[in-house]
């Protein structure tokens, strides 16, 4: 299960996954929703969440964190 390189704890949410990312950055930066999806997808290709659906908990959660989102997606 999570014994995979580059594999999640069998424990991880789709959530989690997206704070980890997000906490790589520091505090008061700037959060690339292109590059906080693209990490993901790296980490976990095998993830079966839509990009919409990695927007909205990178939206939700980016602030809670102190950071502002750039929305530049489709760039």
């Amino acid at each position: 299960m999570g014994d995979r390189p580059n594999s999640p704890p069998a424990a991880a949410t789709t959530k989690d996954l997206v704070q980890k990312v997000i906490l790589q950055a520091s505090r008061g930066e700037i959060i690339s929703v292109k590059g906080t999806i693209a990490a993901i997808r790296r980490d976990v290709p095998h993830l079966l969440v839509t990009d919409d659906e990695l927007v909205y908990l990178i939206v939700s959660a980016a602030p809670a964190f102190g950071m502002a989102v750039a929305f530049d997606l489709h760039e």
